[in-house]
């Protein structure tokens, strides 16, 4: 599939410019350590104060790691934070291709049981990593480079929704599987920004399953 020969080759070009941002690529274990010291303090405080609140200085003293040493990995704070995404960007892909494939098989007979899995296996990726997020969403206005690994995120989880769709393509009722993979990640997505980011006024499950509802009615009545 096209779109997703362009996914795969804009992702690898992205890890090859993040990799040639780093002024010393770490080979010994200790190196390895400081560096995965470096990226989880600055994650932290990412979090915690916002990336443009938190310095270089900070990120070197809360690791215990002396500036000249956290220079030597990193050219300067915005290598650090692509760093930093484009591992949780492939750790959030890697999780949702585990739950698919842990539950597809065993829900090919209840449809709604699938899509339930999704929409509560998105929820909980982005409250582990709530405040992460929406430091994300206020930076992909202001840093074109955040903003284009939010776009091949994006893309990568509608491909998956596509692959998804093939399992029970003899089923379905719909005929454009990319249009619908769109339409689809936007209503989950409108689900899972409600509950983890939103004070409702009435239950969680009441959401998710009427949401389920509306995306099985969609693809298989």
């Amino acid at each position: 599939m096209k779109t997703q020969e362009t996914a795969t080759k804009s992702c690898n070009e992205m890890k090859k410019t993040n990799k040639t941002d780093l002024i010393r690529q770490p080979r010994q274990t200790r190196s390895i350590e400081t560096k995965e010291k470096i990226l989880k303090t600055a994650l932290k405080l990412f979090s915690a104060n916002g990336f443009y609140k938190t310095t270089t200085n900070e990120i070197a003293k809360q690791a215990s790691v002396p500036i000249g040493s956290l220079y030597s990995y990193f050219k300067n704070k915005d290598m650090i934070l692509l760093e930093i995404l484009a591992d949780y960007d492939q750790s959030f892909l890697d999780k949702i291709d585990q739950a698919i494939e842990e539950k597809i098989n065993f829900c090919k007979n209840d449809k709604k049981l699938w899509i339930k899995t999704i929409i509560e296996t998105l929820i909980e990726l982005h409250n582990e990593s709530k405040e992460f997020i929406l430091e994300l969403q206020a930076l992909n206005h202001s840093m074109p480079k955040v903003a284009e690994i939010h776009d091949l995120h994006y893309l990568k989880i509608k491909e998956k929704i596509i692959e998804s769709l093939e399992y029970f393509k003899d089923e379905l009722k719909i005929a454009d599987f990319e249009a619908s993979a769109i339409v689809i990640n936007d209503i989950i997505s409108s689900i899972v920004d409600r509950i983890v980011f939103t004070n409702n006024e009435i239950s969680h499950d009441r959401i998710i399953n009427e949401g389920v509802n509306v995306i099985y009615k969609y693809l298989f009545c």
